[in-house]
């Protein structure tokens, strides 16, 4: 796979240049060190850490990754997916598909589809800590399961769009939980091959059009607009620029900014202010304290949070987790 698609490592280790020679070839992958003369030793590092990869009884070759990279490097994908997922749950990844440059950020996915005519290309800077899962369906795989292959002609159906999710919570928590030390490799694979599919299940419903009474169905600029909201509203805890935001929207920030507003009456920020603040006022009600609700809901201070609240619902914060 793109991002990191190294063998199985039981113990954290140096991955050098010798080794990525050894990866390309094997998994059909360019790679480029900017920062290395041609000529550099092969014994020079660029990653440490672990990385495990596996097939699962599905047909879907699964990649985790658990590394810091130690050089910066360049990665073409030359091999062929029909569908070709990455998930980041720490660090960011920054990729290139037909000339359009997507950020996978922490809590996020990026969905496509893999081929010479679709070669995608990612970019990793030095010093930085970088956890994925990656996962991919190889073509031509007679030993796929009849549900995977229902899922890949959904996916050709909706003619394979490239796209960036937010990863439900839950999910996010199953994969935590899936890496955890203590599991027996069968209930390890078994809970993988779960999530696996639930991550099929949501980044298919993310691209289908979706339809109200009322309302046309969604398409072009909206379905992209869209997609910003559910964003901002599945996940509000999460970090986001209004940069970050209009690339995948692939808008201007200004256009983002104009026609956000227009579709939805708020700006992006105040849009997400509101989602957070819900999110706040569910885990209040859950018992949760200010603190750790403000935390939760994307708040880096208590007091910031408190004011927002009491302004939004005209309650404080601590009256709201008393009365719940």
């Amino acid at each position: 796979m793109n991002s990191a698609a190294l063998p199985y490592s039981s113990t954290k280790r140096l991955f050098c240049v010798e080794d990525f020679i050894g990866f390309g070839e094997r998994y059909g992958i360019d790679y480029r060190f900017p920062h290395l003369a041609d000529n550099a030793s092969r014994n020079s590092p660029v990653l440490h850490g672990d990385v495990e990869e596996m097939t699962l009884s599905s047909g879907i070759s699964l990649t985790h990754s658990d590394v810091r990279v130690l050089q910066p490097y360049e990665t073409t994908s030359r091999h062929s997916s029909p569908l070709y997922m990455l998930v980041v749950l720490e660090g960011g990844v920054t990729l290139t598909l037909n000339g359009q440059e997507y950020q996978v950020l922490p809590g996020m996915a990026f969905s496509s589809q893999l081929s010479e005519q679709q070669a995608m290309s990612a970019r990793h800077d030095a010093n930085s800590t970088l956890k994925t899962l990656s996962f991919g369906v190889y073509p031509n795989n007679a030993d796929r399961e009849s549900l995977l292959e229902t899922l890949l002609q959904e996916w050709q159906r909706l003619q394979a769009p490239t796209f960036i999710w937010p990863v439900p919570g839950f999910v996010l928590i199953g994969i935590q939980y899936a890496q955890q030390k203590g599991l027996s490799a069968v209930s390890r694979k078994l809970l993988l091959e779960g999530l696996m599919y639930q991550l099929l299940g949501h980044g298919l419903n993310q691209c289908q059009p979706q339809t109200t009474r009322g309302a046309l169905p969604q398409c072009g600029e909206h379905a992209r607009l869209e997609h910003i909201r559910r964003m901002l509203e599945q996940s509000p805890e999460q970090e986001y620029t209004l940069a970050q935001l209009a690339t995948q929207a692939a808008m201007s920030s200004g256009s983002l900014r104009t026609k956000f507003r227009q579709a939805y009456g708020k700006t992006v920020f105040d849009y997400l202010r509101d989602c957070r603040l819900e999110l706040a006022r569910c885990y209040l009600l859950e018992g949760h304290s200010v603190q750790q609700a403000a935390w939760m809901s994307g708040y880096q201070h208590a007091t910031n949070f408190s004011t927002a609240f009491r302004r939004r619902y005209g309650i404080s914060p601590s009256d709201v987790r008393r009365h719940g």
